[in-house]
């Protein structure tokens, strides 16, 4: 099996490039940067001639990327809840193009949606929940470009969505905000409602592997763990052995004082320490619970502690976080 993967250089892509190739599958990736691809990929046993050189919104380098493939996984997209960035035009014509061009071929497609805020909270979670309009904007571009994949499902189109939460996980080439957020949250969390979901991007990563192998249909929610703000700070303390900090205050004051920052950020030009994208999304999440396909499949999630210890590690072999900031992964003697 020969499978294009959109976004390999980031954190989603690089694991779901990674594991494709641990299980003896081929991969064919598009990337914007063919050097940085080379650095990252390279090691995979991925070389120059199974890298197209395109945008994912470039119609004629997805065509060739296309070629000779039997397979695809669209996790390429523009993600930022911490930035203030409003232009994720992007991600929508890179959907069409992608997804649009790959269902024209008939071949099996994977495409990665989010959670954040494109579902209500009201009620739980489920593959045929409805789509809301979301209030931030990254939201609101996931929501179009799954309502266009959708339609295609609805017209027969051999492509599969499946909704992951917050994906971390060491070995981030990246860096991205999500694996990013992790290392502040040593700083301080919240105490407020909402929660934080994870999945390991280890595991989803073999998720996609058995769909692709069983061309799994349907729309799939990867659920992972849900923790609420007080038992993911337990679970984050347990972990790292550090203590941290908690931010006390009702959903609506933290909004608002994000909203405030978003004002003042855009004014001086200054990075805040919260966005209002990020706190929406941190205090308005709802648990989500697996799809039955996850168990039929044969995937497991492994337990959150350990998929942050693995992170921290990483952090710290990488030189992003010194090792005493960890005292239950680096004890001093």
């Amino acid at each position: 099996m020969q499978t294009l993967v959109t976004g390999a250089t980031g954190f989603i892509g690089f694991h779901t490039a990674r594991r494709l190739r641990e299980c003896g599958h081929d991969v064919r990736v598009l990337v914007r940067d063919k050097k940085k691809a080379l650095r990252v990929l390279g090691p995979l046993g991925i070389n120059e001639d199974a890298i197209v050189v395109g945008d994912m919104t470039d119609a004629d380098a997805v065509e060739r990327a296309l070629v000779g493939c039997d397979s695809v996984v669209h996790a390429a997209a523009g993600v930022s809840v911490t930035t203030g960035q409003t232009d994720f035009s992007a991600n929508l014509r890179g959907t069409e193009t992608v997804i649009g061009r790959a269902c024209g071929r008939g071949l099996y497609t994977i495409f990665v949606s989010s959670v954040m805020a494109i579902f209500t909270s009201k009620e739980p979670m489920t593959g045929d929940s409805p789509l809301v309009r979301s209030k931030t904007h990254y939201g609101r571009s996931k929501t179009e470009c799954d309502a266009w994949v959708r339609d295609r499902q609805a017209t027969g189109a051999s492509v599969a969505i499946v909704y992951p939460p917050g994906v971390v996980g060491p070995d981030d080439p990246g860096f991205s905000e999500s694996v990013k957020a992790y290392r502040a949250f040593l700083r301080g969390t919240l105490k407020s409602e909402g929660g934080n979901q994870l999945v390991d991007a280890r595991d989803l990563a073999q998720l996609f592997v058995r769909m692709l192998e069983e061309k799994t249909p349907g729309r799939i929610i990867a659920g992972g763990h849900f923790f609420d703000w007080d038992q993911f700070t337990t679970m984050l303390e347990t972990a790292t052995g550090a203590r941290i900090s908690r931010i006390t205050a009702p959903g609506w004051v933290l909004r608002f004082a994000a909203r405030a920052m978003d004002v003042i950020g855009k004014l001086t030009g200054k990075t805040m320490p919260m966005t209002g994208e990020g706190i929406e999304i941190a205090t308005r999440f709802a648990p989500m619970h697996d799809s039955r396909q996850i168990a039929e499949l044969g995937v497991a999630w492994r337990p959150a502690v350990k998929t942050v210890a693995d992170l921290f590690r990483w952090y710290v072999d990488a030189e992003r976080l010194p090792p005493k900031a960890v005292p239950a992964l680096f004890p001093v003697d």
